[in-house]
Order: structure tokens, then sequence, then C-alpha cells
């Protein structure tokens, strides 16, 4: 089956919780603290790879999860990283945060590689509080969630050429002839179901051709079955417009094509393009003479000629569209400057270093709300059930002049502060 678009869940890995331990061994009473990290949790990372062709593995299994981080332990030994997540896709994916409908990342090149969801940090162990002032910590960090997106893959096929026309014209007879694809052939309307790609060869030069379900009028408004898949040419450099040439209005087909290229999307419809009539082995050279003539008063264009049956015509419309397509494909480079920066996804908020400085201090109904990224880190990772963990968070708020600005604000002894979800008492 055919899958081209499904909406998952990913979530990286969870890091290690940090350990608290206490260096014994004999002859050595008061050995120090030697609780190891926690190891970081794995990342999803999605992969571009040249032997998958649509989104099917992902059609059942909707939830996808990268593995957690190990618990750091004794003798200062930190625990293994979880292991990443490589959800392989086909070229061409493109990944959007479906809570935001923004585009995160387009993959357009063999095995080109985004990570999606960082895995959270391990938590730090005893070991690691040792100061001046603590020397014998007896608490430590818990580890941090990791990253979870709900996203919509989409797949976009990459081609230099597109093959468009209604139904029937012989575009999956034209690509199984230029090309190595082997599509199903009939003489019937609705063969092709799901797009095909097929390279193509000419003058020592590789084109790839993509051919979809024919279109017809109304298909950008989601009618007949060319409109599902319209978004597969969208990359296309150039559009082939194939027209059966005994059509009983080859003008009106190739002006309902273009205008639901149009509809569909301005940038496809500016895209240059050729219209060909086919099936020329059925008709004589006359009959071919006043066809050509006839639609070139009607468009200002004058179409060429091939047979897929025949194979007349076909090497010349090769070296046609290869003229119109540059020696170095830039075809990727121009998806992604078509990408909004401004769109892509770039807090991750299990890094390690986040900012410290952009503090926000708001007065609520009866307590303090304080928002800061590292210091909400914090909050998650510490151990609650832990009056050491605790006193640890409420240093860091007094070294970073937290207490004093709220102080300033007008907080009082005994008032709650709030970061995240957990909230501590302000002492003053």
């Amino acid at each position: 089956m055919f899958v081209d678009e499904v909406k998952i869940k990913i979530v990286a890995g969870k890091g290690g919780d940090g350990c608290v331990s206490f260096r014994r061994e004999k002859y050595i009473p008061k050995g120090g603290p030697d609780g190891g990290n926690g190891g970081n949790g794995g990342n999803v990372i999605f992969k571009a790879v040249d032997n998958a062709h649509t989104l099917m593995n992902y059609r059942s299994q909707k939830v996808f999860e990268a593995e957690d981080g190990v618990a750091g332990k004794n003798q200062n030994k930190t625990g293994r990283t979880g292991e990443h997540l490589i959800l392989e896709v086909p070229v061409g994916t493109q990944i959007k945060d479906m809570n935001t409908d923004k585009v995160i990342a387009d993959l357009t090149e063999k095995n080109q590689e985004y990570v999606a969801a960082v895995g959270g940090i391990g938590g730090k162990g005893n070991a690691g509080f040792v100061s001046s002032i603590r020397q014998a910590p007896n608490f430590a960090e818990r580890g941090d969630k990791g990253e979870e997106l709900d996203v919509h893959l989409e797949l976009k096929m990459v081609a230099d050429v597109a093959l468009v026309g209604y139904p029937s014209v012989g575009k999956s007879t034209f690509i199984s002839v230029v090309s190595n694809a082997k599509p199903k052939i009939a003489e019937y309307h609705f063969t092709t179901l799901v797009p095909n790609l097929g390279v193509a060869k000419i003058d020592n030069r590789e084109m790839v051709f993509v051919d979809i379900p024919g279109l017809i009028e109304g298909a950008s408004e989601g009618k007949g079955l060319g409109h599902t898949f319209l978004r597969h040419i969208e990359r296309a450099q150039f559009v082939l417009h194939l027209i059966d040439i005994l059509s009983d209005h080859p003008v009106e087909d190739y002006n309902i094509i273009r205008k639901e290229l149009e509809n569909f999307s301005e940038e496809l419809a500016k895209k240059p393009s050729l219209p060909v009539f086919t099936k020329v082995d059925a008709t004589d050279d006359e009959f071919e003479s006043f066809m050509c003539d006839e639609f070139e008063k009607a468009t200002g264009i004058r179409p060429m000629l091939a047979s897929a049956v025949t194979h007349e015509g076909v090497e010349d419309v090769l070296r046609e569209v290869s003229h119109h397509i540059p020696e170095e494909s830039d075809i990727v480079e121009d998806i992604q400057e078509a990408l909004d920066e401004d769109e892509m996804v770039e807090f991750k908020p299990a890094e390690e270093k986040l900012d410290k400085k952009r503090v926000e201090i708001e007065k609520k109904e009866n307590w303090w709300e304080v928002r800061n990224e590292r210091l909400e880190q914090m909050a998650r990772m510490t151990d609650h059930n832990n009056a050491g963990g605790k006193e640890r968070v409420y240093d860091v708020m007094r070294k970073w002049g937290i207490i004093n600005k709220l102080q300033n604000k007008g907080a009082i002894s005994g008032d709650p502060i709030r970061i995240g979800e957990w909230f501590w008492e302000y002492r003053g």
C-alpha cells in the first residue's frame, strides 16, 4: 500500500537518575561521595533513505520512543547513554510540528538526518555536588525528561520532471519507455493509483521523472485521484504536459490541467513546461501538422510529438527537456531556501546549556511564579523528597539574584515560589 502521509508521536529517552553513594572501603572510614551521573536519554532521529518509497512503516504504530539513559552507580560510574532511535523515511519526507503546523525539517537528500527529539540529560550523582560548604551531599538529581513531539510526516517525491495530463493519455507508458519504471498499464482510466518514479538517460545525463495518477477538472478541489498526489510534483523543475492527439478538445484538455496546477500551487503553475501530443503512431503527418497548428494558434506554444509505442519523437522530447534542467541540479538548495527559518524549531528543552539570564517573575493570587528555562529544568530533576536537593535549588536562586528580586517586588517570608510544576517557600 502506498502511504504518503502519517501522524505519529515521538518521545526521546529520559535521562538516567544520578546516584547517591559514599565510598566504603576497609581502612577508609570516612570515604567521600562517589555517586556517578546518569546517562543521557536517547534522541529520536529521522533519516532519509533511498530504499524506502512510502511511509507504510508508520501506519499502524503511532508512538515511537527512544531508550532511557541508565542510572549512575557508585564509584563515580556514569550510566550508559540510551540508544538513539533512528526512524528511516523516504527521501523527500517533510516533517511538521502538529501543534504549530510549522515545517521543522525537509529531508531531500539520501542519508540526511534530523534530530527531532532530544533525550533528557542524565542527573548528577552526589559526587557532583561537593563544594567547600557542602562536603557530603546526600542528594542527587533525577534524569530530565526527553522531548516529546507530535509530528506530521508528508512525503513529497523529489524529481526533475513531472508528467501531467488527463487519465489514459499515456503517462505510464511514456515513463516505462524512457526510464526503468515499471508501472501498471491498461486501457482504462485511473490505471495509475500511486506515483511512479523513473530515471531517464539522454546524452550521458540522468533525469528523474515522476508520473502521478491522471488529473481531471476539479482535481485541486479533491475530485478524481490525482489531487491526492499533486504534492509529489511540487518539487519538480520541469512539467511535461501529455495530451492525447486524438482527443476531441486537446486545447481545452491542456488549459484545464494548467488551471488545476495553478489552483493547487501558483509556484507549480509557473514552472517551465512543454506540451507533448501523444499516440501519434495512430495518426499521419497531415493530421499531426493540422493539430499542432491549431494548438499553437490557441496557446502560442507549438507542441512536440511522441509515441511511446513506436518510440517516435521520444528522444527529441527528452533532449528538449534536458535543455531546461541545469547540469548541476539545485533542487535541494531551492527546497531549503523555501523553508522559512523563522518556522524552524530551535529550542530543545533537554539541552543542558539553557539560558540562565532571562528570568521572569510574576505575582499570582497567592504565590510568585518564577520562569527560567534552566531553573525549570533543575526543578524537574530535583528529588523533592530530599531536603538537601530542594535546598540546592534555593541556593541557586539566591546565587542568581532571584531571591533579591523577589524581595524587591514585595515577597514576604512564607510566600510560595512556583517553578514549573513545583513549589518552594520564600525565606527572605
